[in-house]
């Protein structure tokens, strides 16, 4: 009995151990990009996105959220996205 019963706590502990190790870091990033247009602000900014989360070795989660400000002569955009390793 004593023996089944130690078999179950080391597969119970093995078992922990790789649903552990499965486990993903993610992090939200965010870039920032500015242009004349707000279609080139978002442009940049998602590129910047992309470009942080694949230089960190992540996997992009989703799509960009993207917010823009006219800021008169230029307008400029923030994007963020959720990336994991």
């Amino acid at each position: 009995m004593k023996t089944k019963l130690a078999i179950a706590i080391a597969a119970a502990a093995v078992m922990a151990m790789a649903s552990g190790a499965q486990a993903k870091e993610c992090k939200k990033i965010g870039a920032a990009g500015s242009g004349l247009t707000q279609g080139i602000a978002e442009i940049m900014a998602k590129g910047g996105v992309k470009t942080l989360i694949d230089s960190r070795g992540m996997t992009p989660v989703g799509e960009p959220k993207v917010k823009c400000k006219d800021g008169g002569v230029l307008t400029e955009c923030h994007a963020t996205q959720t990336g994991c390793k």
